[in-house]
């Protein structure tokens, strides 16, 4: 992989952070926890509950603060940065 800041996650202003959430990008996950965290941020965008920016600062959290689980998603989905 081709890093030169050194993280296993995308920056946070590539669409595919978008599209993961709008569900314009289908992507069967290797990590649970990421597939759960993305469910919902959608379940509460529907409802009104969030918004999408609030939604995409926390996936965005949830994966750079753990890097190592959601590498292997990362890399199918945005395959460099």
């Amino acid at each position: 992989m081709d890093n030169t800041n050194s993280t296993l996650v995308p920056p946070r202003d590539r669409p595919e952070w978008r599209q993961l959430i709008t569900g314009e990008i289908q992507h069967e996950f290797r990590n649970y926890v990421l597939q759960l965290r993305i469910y919902q941020i959608r379940k509460d965008i529907e409802s009104g509950r969030s918004t999408l920016e609030p939604s995409l600062d926390s996936l965005y959290e949830l994966c750079m603060k753990y890097q190592l689980a959601v590498a292997a998603d990362c890399k199918e989905i945005f395959k460099s940065w």
